[in-house]
């Protein structure tokens, strides 16, 4: 009978060192006076006053570091490691029109080139330019082979292969090929001509002889490929990111 009790006493307190263990480091301990919860990615404690409070990140949002993340020294759930199991987001969404929480990037219930980005529950569209389509597992605009479900742009859906007038532009244009649009340029001095749909030499009806100028500067080599990088998902800056990688 003794024997088991010792036994019962050494496994208390065994469990009690291991839970001690587990527990969150104290913030006014440390020099960012912040730390992540045990527990939960979307918690973190912080110092204040010589107490340590708890506090929920934003809605949507998980804990990265002090000074870090898009808000409050929270971020994005994917963009990083900062959620792993076992781990998880404990606060439940919190939805409005075209966003499942707060704060997020979502993509569009009827597009394919187009996406919601949700800043405290206020949703703004955005539009995927250079012929590529929003991805929802990369959480960006991607050519349309990495993205199922939408293979086929709808620019080309009368003809897989055929070319489409780009807005009132005079010298550029689409080329689908094989349902993907991929923006062109006339050689020098021709011009696109909406109704056969080719290069011809000027003028046409709506456009005149060109001026010899040099190629815009954001126009890049053929083989340019859109590049990911998280930290431009902000409101008003991803925008500005799709415009810089306005390929082919």
């Amino acid at each position: 009978m003794s024997g088991r009790r010792w036994t019962s006493l050494i496994v208390l307190l065994t469990s009690m060192a291991l839970t001690y263990c587990a527990q969150v480091e104290d913030p006014c301990k440390t020099k960012s006076r912040v730390v992540a919860d045990d527990k939960y990615c979307d918690k973190y404690w912080e110092c204040d006053n010589g107490q340590s409070i708890q506090y929920d990140c934003p809605n949507g949002l998980v804990f990265a570091g002090k000074h870090r993340g898009v808000t409050e020294g929270c971020d994005y759930p994917w963009r990083s490691n900062y959620c792993e199991y076992p781990k998880v987001q404990i606060n439940p969404p919190i939805g409005t029109e075209h966003c499942d929480w707060l704060y997020g990037i979502f993509g569009h219930e009827t597009s394919c080139t187009r996406y919601w980005t949700c800043w405290n529950g206020t949703a703004t569209e955005q539009l995927c330019i250079g012929g590529l389509l929003y991805n929802e597992n990369a959480h960006s605009c991607d050519w349309p082979e990495n993205v199922d479900g939408c293979q086929k742009h709808p620019l080309c859906n009368e003809d897989p292969n055929g070319n489409v007038p780009l807005g009132k532009s005079c010298n550029r244009y689409w080329q689908c090929q094989g349902g993907y649009p991929r923006l062109q340029r006339c050689p020098a001095m021709l011009v696109f001509d909406r109704r056969s749909l080719r290069c011809v030499v000027p003028p046409t009806e709506d456009c005149d002889v060109p001026t010899t100028t040099a190629p815009p500067p954001e126009e890049e080599p053929q083989d340019q490929r859109p590049v990911f990088n998280p930290q431009y998902f902000r409101p008003g800056v991803v925008t500005a990111y799709h415009k810089a990688n306005r390929v082919r």
